[in-house]
């Protein structure tokens, strides 16, 4: 059978991200080379593919299954203890990269850090003496950042804690957040087969951003930054939560997706707070 007969019979199973992604780590070949070729499937590899299809229709994530996703043109190693990196972040690790250089920063926090992609990506693009940490609740979750620290080959450090217990005050030029900020109740579907604790942001998915609003200015240094990754739904509850705080900081910028929709604000704390 051809490849490319394959997945015109089976796109209906996937969305074309996840096509892409299935070629190239079975087949190591790119989704336009398949559509211009005459690559045949052997027996093993059509049966390998029909049970990866049928475990994508019970909800299982590509990235689970082959245990690695690319994020910020590197690749991660991901099991179910860690949230899998999503496109939308690559552009909250972006504005971090931009802000550390334009300002010189020196200590940067990846607070929640799942599979430790946003500070791997962040140490990867500014200078070496920019010290990035990166912390999770849970310590299986910090393993797997220390895995792929070594494998991208950057030094970090790695704290297993309950959002910033356990750092000094003022320790750092930014904090960079991606928290859990799903609602309780939308965790269903493909999101069942992910750690709860990296998506539960209660009732109204605001729970730990709200709780990182109330304590991140502690350990932020005065005219230091807070970068926090939201729901596409949140802005205007989130902007509520900012106000609540003017005392401690000053709203920045939201960043905004590929589509126009609002991702993530960035917040540059008050100096004699």
């Amino acid at each position: 059978m051809k490849l490319k007969d394959w997945l015109k019979t089976n796109r209906s199973f996937f969305n074309d991200s996840d096509l892409r992604f299935l070629i190239k780590n079975v087949f190591n070949l790119n989704y336009s080379e398949v559509l211009g070729s005459d690559v045949y499937i052997d027996l093993q590899n059509l049966q390998y593919l029909d049970e990866i299809k049928e475990l994508c229709i019970n909800g299982l994530p590509l990235a689970y299954i082959f245990g690695k996703e690319e994020f910020f043109g590197l690749e991660f190693r991901v099991d179910r203890n860690t949230l899998i990196p999503r496109p939308e972040t690559e552009l909250i690790a972006e504005r971090a990269i931009e802000i550390i250089r334009k300002n010189n920063l020196k200590s940067v926090l990846d607070l929640g850090c799942g599979s430790g992609n946003i500070a791997i990506s962040v140490k990867k693009e500014v200078s070496s003496d920019v010290a990035v940490f990166a912390s999770d609740v849970s310590f299986y979750a910090t393993e797997v950042t220390r895995d792929n620290a070594e494998s991208n080959q950057v030094d970090i450090s790695i704290v297993n804690a309950d959002l910033l217990e356990g750092f000094k005050i003022n320790s750092f030029d930014l904090i960079i957040s991606n928290p859990p900020y799903v609602e309780s109740d939308h965790i269903k579907g493909s999101l069942l087969f992910e750690p709860k604790v990296a998506l539960d942001g209660g009732i109204d998915g605001l729970d730990v951003i709200s709780k990182i609003l109330e304590e991140a200015h502690h350990y932020i240094k005065d005219k230091g930054y807070l970068i926090i990754e939201v729901g596409y739904q949140h802005k205007q509850a989130a902007d509520k939560l900012i106000e609540s705080k003017a005392c401690f900081y000053k709203l920045e910028e939201w960043i905004k997706d590929y589509s126009d929709i609002f991702r993530g604000f960035i917040l540059s704390v008050i100096g004699d707070r």
